[in-house]
């Protein structure tokens, strides 16, 4: 439908919209949510409900501003939640505010909820339909034929009365004004812009909060504005239509008649599937039901942008500001038609077979009933339902958070059980957090034990106490446990958020034991080797010593032979 998305950069994965969403029209692909426009029927929770700021309303504002820009004539069809949204300044103040903002005219909606509310008496009147659900909330209206086509016979076939406002206003001003809704609702942007039932009436919506950062931009402060008078019709107890029970108090103070029917106000999208299934088992006849998808009505609507508004004071200052009585008002010009049909757009979704849904319970832990704890943590009332959205691709099997935390818990279970290095964590005061096998072993006692003590009642805590004082990490440093005959390597991380240091210790004791064995023996070999070097550097010494006599005596005895043999030479000449 391309009113809200995702900033994927914010997003943290928290889920906290998967759970929350009514319809489960956010799923889990590649471990990020994502909406499915087709499924999803804009009543906010989400928006609300995100903790990172990363879920986007994509808006009309620009829009609008370049209308006004343009010089066009700009009408603002204003929802009487305005009453009770802005509590801290007059209404005619918040008018004024929008005539800076350089609308042409400021009109309210509920001019419009003033037909709306007689098409819905003239069908209590009629009494051809059994229950009568009104149709003024879009996000009600999306619901239904979404999920209970079943429940479009008891729909009131009348339009919303931003889209009758429209109407009125087009045949007023003609089709070259430009219609402005200012609303809390997101679905109105559906409704009044992409449906093609009834659009054409609406050319732009923006939401209160567009409309306060707007203010902002433009430097105006309501608080300071003169009081504005309204010069057109006023709706007077139309204006309820904003809050809870308004579109009854309507009917109430036209007439009173409600021709046989039970009235009865519902709130919020639960009550809302709660009617529906009660309705369904042929609990509830003739009853007029008034439905809105926020909680006391539209002016705790999902874009108010008074986040920290208190919702019954909002109440009770709508409900002071109109006037209680019904208004005069001029006949529907001929040729408005305020009826609209509905119909079913939901999509049947295949439903897995019981051998289906077991397996996917057993995937994640759930072997027998007794085991389905239907937490309710997913998102889903029953572990059931959430095995066949898990099928239906509308979650994530690994969204079970005690599945999630059993595993966590096995998995760091393990890696603690079966590493070779101590594993110590303690908190601010030494108090010992966690205590694994290795440390049971080297230090002779139990988990349970250790997890009673304080680190100093078992080994020496210097290094802890220094890394905890000086809040930082220590690497590779090395501490010897002389009671334990223990020598230790030691990696302290100090993890600033939890105020605890989680000590991986290495016992090298053997390991030192081996060193010092290897560098004995390496002792020893270059001992006999330099031994033996000594030895030859002898032998070799005398080798030379007799080499130097024997060759100066051969030398002296070569000599005198040559000299023999030269005598006898002269002589026998």
């Amino acid at each position: 439908m391309g009113v809200i998305g995702f900033k994927k950069a914010k997003c943290k994965d928290c889920y906290k919209c998967v759970r929350l969403c009514p319809v489960k029209a956010i799923t889990v692909q590649d471990e990020h949510a994502k909406f499915v426009a087709s499924d999803c029927i804009l009543c906010g929770q989400c928006l609300e409900a995100c903790p990172q700021d990363a879920i986007t309303v994509f808006s009309d504002i620009d829009r609008v501003k370049q209308y006004i820009n343009d010089g066009m004539t700009v009408i603002a069809s204003l929802s009487p939640a305005y009453l009770g949204i802005y509590t801290d300044v007059e209404p005619g103040q918040f008018i004024e505010g929008l005539y800076q903002l350089g609308f042409s005219q400021i009109r309210e909606s509920a001019e419009g909820a003033i037909y709306v509310t007689n098409e819905y008496q003239r069908l209590m009147q009629e009494g051809t339909m059994d229950n009568i659900i009104t149709s003024a909330c879009p996000v009600v209206n999306q619901f239904v034929e979404n999920y209970y086509p079943d429940m479009i016979q008891y729909m009131a076939p009348v339009v919303s009365p931003v889209i009758a406002h429209g109407k009125l206003l087009k045949e007023e001003f003609g089709d070259s004004v430009k219609i402005v809704s200012i609303s809390p609702c997101l679905a109105e942007s559906v409704e009044d812009l992409k449906d093609a039932r009834t659009s054409g009436y609406i050319d732009a919506v923006i939401n209160f909060e567009e409309l306060g950062e707007w203010f902002e931009e433009k430097h105006i402060s309501l608080e300071q504005c003169r009081q504005w008078r309204h010069d057109r019709v006023n709706p007077k107890i139309n204006g309820a239509y904003a809050t809870s029970s308004g579109i009854i108090m309507a009917i109430n103070a036209k007439e009173g008649a409600t021709y046989g029917y039970q009235t009865l106000f519902i709130d919020g999208i639960e009550a809302c599937r709660e009617i529906f299934e009660s309705i369904r088992k042929g609990e509830i006849h003739r009853c007029f039901l008034e439905l809105n998808s926020c909680t006391r009505g539209c002016i705790n609507g999902p874009v108010t942008g008074r986040s920290q508004r208190n919702r019954f004071k909002s109440h009770l200052t709508l409900l002071g500001r109109i006037m209680k009585d019904f208004p005069d008002y001029d006949p529907l010009p001929e040729g408005i038609s305020l009826s609209r049909t509905f119909e079913s757009r939901g999509k049947t979704a295949k439903l897995p077979t019981e051998e289906e849904i077991r397996k996917i319970l057993i995937t994640i832990g759930k072997e027998t009933p007794e085991k389905e704890l239907n937490c309710g943590a997913c998102g889903f009332a029953t572990c059931r339902e959430k095995a066949i959205a898990v099928y239906q691709g509308k979650s994530h099997i690994q969204m079970c958070l005690p599945y999630m935390y059993e595993n966590a818990r096995y998995l760091s279970d393990v890696i603690l059980s079966v590493t070779p290095s101590l594993v110590i964590i303690v908190d601010e005061h030494l108090r010992i957090r966690e205590f694994n096998n290795a440390a049971e072993v080297k230090f002779n006692i139990s988990r349970d034990e250790a997890l009673k003590s304080y680190l100093y009642e078992i080994i020496d805590s210097e290094s802890f106490q220094e890394v905890i004082e000086e809040k930082r990490s220590k690497i590779n440093i090395r501490v010897d446990y002389k009671s334990y005959k223990m020598k230790t390597i030691q990696n302290l991380i100090y993890v600033r958020d939890q105020g605890v240091v989680i000590g991986i210790i290495r016992d090298i004791t053997e390991e030192e034991k081996k060193n010092a064995k290897r560098y004995r023996l390496k002792m020893e070999a270059v001992n006999s080797a330099q031994k033996v070097i000594d030895k030859q550097m002898m032998v070799a010494q005398e080798i030379a010593g007799l080499l130097g006599e024997t060759t100066a005596e051969t030398k002296m005895t070569l000599t005198r032979l040559r000299d023999r043999l030269m005598e006898d030479g002269e002589e026998s000449k």
